[in-house]
């Protein structure tokens, strides 16, 4: 295994418990725990993680983007079966506008046998995999690209979104908070997302499970601007009754 496959193993480890031990990695990669230990340096360096005595925590600063090559390995099966079941809800002829979430990105294997689509996207990602696609038009919103999203953002692609209006407008968020609202880590992703959301007849949110009753570092919209929220586990009923309370459907996947 290449240094840099490990670190993003490492990673999706933290993703999902939060801590790791020296000792542990060492033995489930078979290398040296000085190997680990450089590893863990150098995703520090990055912002990703903080190092303690004998492992390391994950980073969960509300304004860190972890890079997309991490995003796209993290929680995959549940990102997965969230794009399947969206992909029921987009007909023949829709007009969307997708973000460069992960999420979003596994939307487009499933919308390739759709007929008569049009995708207008801020995702180099998205770009690539729908190249292809013969019944997909797709349209690439520009602006500067953004190395850690491979998302174009800034005025150049604020303004190609707002020349559109679509029938639905596809994201995901770094978080959702019933106080708050739903978040983003970047305020340029997050401008980007709000133009989406305001040039949708619907929008549509993917998240799984984990981006529920966190905090992120900047509003991207308010739940009255949602339509339909896609998830992969059963919502406690105290959201359940949010969400009704203010029209938004919960779609399970």
């Amino acid at each position: 295994m290449l240094a840099i496959e490990r670190r993003r193993e490492i990673m999706t480890i933290l993703q999902d418990e939060k801590s790791v031990l020296v000792s542990d990695l060492s033995k489930k990669f078979d290398v040296t725990e000085e190997t680990i230990r450089r590893d863990l340096e150098k995703l520090e360096r990055e912002g990703l993680v903080k190092r303690s005595y004998g492992g390391a925590v994950l980073n969960e600063n509300t304004s860190m983007d972890l890079p997309f090559d991490v995003r796209e390995i993290t929680n995959i099966e549940a990102k997965q079966k969230i794009a399947q079941k969206v992909s029921s809800f987009i007909e023949d002829g829709d007009t969307l506008m997708i973000d460069s979430s992960s999420t979003a990105l596994q939307l487009a294997k499933y919308i390739k046998e759709k007929k008569n689509i049009t995708v207008i996207t801020n995702s180099l990602s998205m770009l690539l995999e729908l190249n292809n696609a013969e019944n997909i038009r797709t349209i690439s919103t520009g602006g500067d690209l953004r190395s850690s999203s491979l998302s174009f953002v800034g005025y150049l692609s604020e303004k190609a979104i707002k020349s559109y209006y679509v029938d639905k407008a596809i994201l995901s968020c770094k978080a959702i908070n019933m106080n708050k609202g739903i978040l983003e880590s970047s305020e340029m992703e997050a401008y980007i997302k709000k133009a989406m959301v305001e040039r949708a007849q619907k929008t549509f949110l993917l998240l799984d499970s984990t981006k529920f009753d966190i905090v992120s570092f900047v509003n991207i919209t308010e739940f009255d601007n949602i339509h339909s929220i896609f998830t992969d586990k059963k919502l406690s009923p105290e959201w359940e009754q949010f969400c009704q309370d203010r029209n938004v459907n919960i779609i399970y996947s």
